[in-house]
């Protein structure tokens, strides 16, 4: 069996010297730091004052950004994005044909690949205007701004 051993000169209570008087404590000022940004309370209240329904008039003004999409990301609170339109498809989960999970899957993100691959129809699409609640903002669109991505079928 080997044993370590250890300089008799080492002292484990001050690996290195330290002047109080003149350096500051790093533990208390980084605590004092914490205290006024706590990385441990993220604000995830809705910052819109009223809920809009989705499909009404109101909704097709609203900008709603990707960062607050991804809050939305559970089965009782379920938005996704589709060709730069923001859905709230918590009623419609359990109703889709390809079931829950697929929807879930895409629940807080960008679905518009999903949506176009898998096939769906005109109908399909035009069904989507009862669960619009918002649109992008111009800066984070792909398909509807100038420059974007182009697809003939997309809805208007």
């Amino acid at each position: 069996m080997a044993t370590v051993q250890s300089s008799r000169k080492m002292s484990l209570a001050s690996p290195l010297p330290v002047e109080q008087e003149n350096d500051l404590d790093l533990v208390a000022f980084t605590m004092a730091a914490l205290r006024f940004v706590n990385p441990w309370s993220v604000d995830t209240s809705n910052k819109w004052s009223q809920r809009i329904e989705p499909g009404t008039p109101e909704a097709k003004d609203r900008v709603i950004t990707l960062s607050e999409v991804s809050l939305h990301d559970t089965p009782k609170d379920c938005w996704v994005v589709i060709y730069d339109r923001v859905y709230d498809i918590t009623d419609f989960l359990y109703e889709h044909p390809g079931g829950d999970e697929i929807m879930l899957e895409y629940a807080g993100r960008d679905a518009s690949t999903a949506f176009r691959s898998s096939g769906h129809s005109s109908i399909a699409t035009k069904a989507l205007d009862r669960f619009l609640v918002g649109e992008l903002p111009l800066h984070e669109r792909m398909y509807r701004r100038p420059g974007g991505i182009r697809l003939s079928d997309i809805p208007e």
